[in-house]
């Protein structure tokens, strides 16, 4: 594996207002690239003119925007080719560019991030009876005309030799990461046609994660031929972001890695331990890919725990789980049956908050956020204090308001649990603790009049 080092974080900016510069002119070089590649690789000539030249033609297109859009990203990117055992985790079901290519005129899916087209050319490769000496020259092809138009930009607009030096880092570390993908789908396809447990696993994770529920005998028959026992529970686990093998997942891993909602299904039960290892095995780029962890259920249940695994990694989206984190669903269940109807979620939220309409949206936002913690703190207005990082009397003013809004709601267990569901409904955002200056002159004016 190898590591380009484009420079100190302090030259972000510098790359980042590179962009309107460079964008026009990487965007107007496509066909320059596919022109020079069907001249110099007479391979390719035939290729363009087919279903496969509009896959190709797409390569080329991810590879420019995702340079553009890196430019002023975090400083290292790592690529490489991933250790020999780790294509033994099959690619899961992928669309055959040989056979039903979109349209020129469709939208072309564009999978995780992209890097799902050059897995799919990688294989076509394969079958198009080329060597992979071939397909790398294509990319140093493409490469080597890309930076020659960078180097007229640079001239013209007088980027400093530093610079020229952290875009050529840039553009060969994507080089390399991007060939890997390729070199990956080439592999998986190769592998297919020679082992037998490769192709059996690539058709068990699809059966089991399916929406048809297999018999367990045809499941019995099909890992016996992926050399993966059945175990008593399987854990799904759900993917985001740019994804690929670069490490070793282990045998009782099976990975479906294509498609919009990559994912993986463990034998057994998972540690934090095991899934960090796992999430470093299939993340390539600056970017970490993001997880969500399903339930430990029966083989033919695992549809479900990969389902759990998607919706947990959803809330990521909606504002309720960190960006970044490992989401596991087991300890967001509350959250996640809240999240299956949002409707009456939001309907619940307008009724049990409309004694708060007459207030300012600051003020609003302070008795929601109170709230939240005078319900998990069971009342005790010294938790309360700690949990928000403020003065009991103040926690005590703020509780005298809400209690003025909710009035009996407060202490009836059924309207408790409604306001409890309610809050936690919420992105963290909205609860995240307000110490305001204004809210402590409230409760000084109150202590100075009860005086």
């Amino acid at each position: 594996m190898r590591a380009h080092r484009v420079g100190p974080p302090a030259d972000t900016p510098v790359l980042q207002g590179l962009r309107g510069i460079v964008r026009p002119e990487l965007e107007d070089v496509a066909g320059e690239i596919i022109a020079e590649i069907r001249a110099a690789i007479p391979e390719y000539r035939g290729s363009f003119d087919g279903p496969y030249g509009i896959w190709i033609r797409e390569g080329v297109r991810h590879a420019i925007t995702l340079f553009i859009d890196r430019l002023g990203e975090p400083s290292t990117v790592t690529a490489g080719r991933p250790d020999s055992a780790a294509i033994t985790a099959p690619a899961g079901p992928v669309a055959d560019p040989a056979g039903a290519a979109p349209s020129s005129t469709s939208t072309m899916p564009v999978l995780n991030d992209g890097h799902e087209v050059h897995r799919r050319i990688g294989r076509q490769e394969l079958r198009e009876g080329r060597s992979l000496d071939t397909l790398q020259s294509a990319y140093r092809i493409g490469v080597r005309v890309a930076w020659r138009r960078i180097m007229r930009v640079g001239r013209q607009s007088g980027f400093s030799s530093a610079v020229m030096s952290q875009l050529a880092d840039r553009m060969l570390a994507l080089m390399d990461e991007l060939s890997s993908v390729a070199l990956d789908g080439y592999r998986e396809a190769k592998a297919e046609t020679s082992d037998p447990a490769f192709a059996a696993r690539r058709r068990l994770i699809r059966l089991l994660v399916g929406r048809r529920a297999a018999p367990r005998g045809e499941l019995a028959e099909l890992a016996a031929l992926a050399r993966w026992p059945l175990p008593d529970t399987a854990t799904g686990i759900a993917l985001r972001g740019p994804v690929r093998i670069v490490a070793p997942l282990g045998d009782e891993v099976l990975a479906d890695l294509s498609g919009t909602a990559p994912c993986l299904l463990v034998a057994g039960t998972v540690t934090e331990e095991r899934v960090r290892a796992l999430r470093e095995a299939v993340s390539c780029g600056p970017q970490r890919v993001g997880v969500g962890v399903g339930a430990a259920v029966e083989p033919v249940a695992a549809a479900d725990s990969v389902r759990l695994a998607r919706r947990a990694l959803a809330l990521v989206d909606d504002g309720l789980v960190p960006q970044g984190e490992v989401v596991w669903s087991e300890r967001v269940l509350p959250e996640l049956l809240l999240r299956t109807g949002d409707a009456v979620t939001a309907q619940l939220r307008r009724r049990l908050f409309a004694p708060l309409e007459g207030m300012t949206e600051r003020r609003r936002a302070r008795t929601i956020q109170t709230l939240s913690a005078w319900l998990d703190a069971q009342g005790s207005v010294h938790a309360v204090a700690e949990r928000l990082g403020l003065h009991p009397q103040t926690v005590r003013y703020r509780v005298r308001r809400m209690e003025e809004a909710f009035g009996e709601r407060l202490h009836d267990p059924r309207a408790r649990f409604e306001l409890e569901a309610a809050v936690r409904s919420l992105p963290d955002s909205e609860l995240a603790p307000d110490s305001s200056d204004d809210d402590n002159a409230d409760a000084e004016s109150c202590r100075s009049g009860e005086r």
